[in-house]
């Protein structure tokens, strides 16, 4: 994961660096491999980096076009990454490697209407400086955080909440509706609210849309297929292949692929399907529990037996 950040005033005052920095400096745990800002008048972006794709220099953020009329900051995965640029490509010179910069320029072919070609999890940020507008996206089940405070003309926004309280602690005030929904038994987080007074998260398979002046234009972009009857055979069959899709995918990584394997249907499912797609054997690690009752290490270890596509490590 990533940490992404960032402010815009939109009545033009110049966007205090030192903001910027303060806030990047929370998601420090986020993104330990690398810190960018960038700041251009009233705009600031901030982004905390983890390395997965193009570990050089080519995917750091903040991230613009050649022109520089668009600039990101963007956590998370776009899986079918490679599949956007071939379509891209025609019109594009990349730069990089990235995933990052494919969605960039998914951005300015498709506008609004990329957020629906992606497969993957994200939360970004898209400042397009000659339209002086500013996009914040989320993926289509929230997988990715993103929080935003408008006040005024100030537009503030983070992937953690902390991040935007960092900057302006004025923010630091308790929603106390929330609290006493949270106190009842009820999942926080579970809509736009938070437990800050004015800070929201942008909902899950939505984007806003920010102008110099007025409220934020809310969009979904997605939304669940109604449910239809199949048989047990289609049912089965399409399982699979959703399955063989979605593993295949999440295996593009410059750098190692391993597994949390629990011996649960879930974990032993993805990494018979995903290790024989690695070139490399599979690092797959498992905690024993000190409990009988609750170790599960019997399971797991019948997933890797006797296969030389895993290696299986115990905690």
């Amino acid at each position: 994961m990533c940490g992404i950040a960032g402010v815009w005033n939109r009545d033009g005052l110049a966007v205090d660096s030192g903001q910027i920095a303060a806030m990047n400096r929370t998601l420090v745990h986020r993104g330990p491999d690398g810190e960018g800002i960038w700041t251009d008048g009233e705009i600031g972006l901030g982004h905390r980096r983890l390395e997965i794709l193009d570990l050089g220099p080519g995917g750091h953020q903040p991230m613009s076009t050649p022109d520089e009329d668009l600039w990101i900051v963007f956590n998370g995965e776009i899986h079918n990454f490679v599949e956007l640029r071939r379509e891209l490509e025609a019109d594009v010179t990349f730069r990089s490697t990235c995933d990052t910069e494919v969605l960039l320029q998914a951005y300015r072919r498709w506008g609004l209407d990329c957020f629906a070609r992606f497969n993957g999890m994200w939360a970004v940020a898209i400042w397009d400086r000659r339209a002086r507008r500013l996009v914040l996206s989320r993926d289509h089940f929230g997988i990715k955080p993103l929080y935003y405070s408008l006040r005024g003309s100030r537009v503030a926004f983070a992937s953690e909440a902390k991040a935007i309280l960092e900057a302006y602690p004025e923010e630091r005030r308790v929603d106390r509706d929330q609290v006493v929904w949270f106190l009842s038994g009820c999942s926080p987080d579970s809509g736009e609210e938070t437990f800050f007074d004015n800070v929201h998260q942008v909902a899950q398979a939505g984007y806003l849309v920010i102008e110099r002046s007025g409220s934020p234009q809310r969009g979904t972009y997605w939304q669940v297929e109604p449910w239809r009857s199949i048989g047990e055979h289609e049912a089965e069959e399409t399982l699979r292949h959703l399955l063989d899709d979605a593993v295949r995918l999440r295996l593009r990584s410059d750098v190692p692929v391993g597994a949390c394997l629990s011996g649960g249907i879930d974990s032993s499912a993805i990494v018979r399907l995903a290790g024989p797609q690695l070139e490399e054997p599979m690092h797959c690690f498992t905690m024993r529990h000190p409990e009988p009752g609750y170790d599960e290490t019997e399971f797991a270890a019948r997933v890797t037996a006797g296969s030389e596509r895993y290696h299986h490590h115990w905690i």
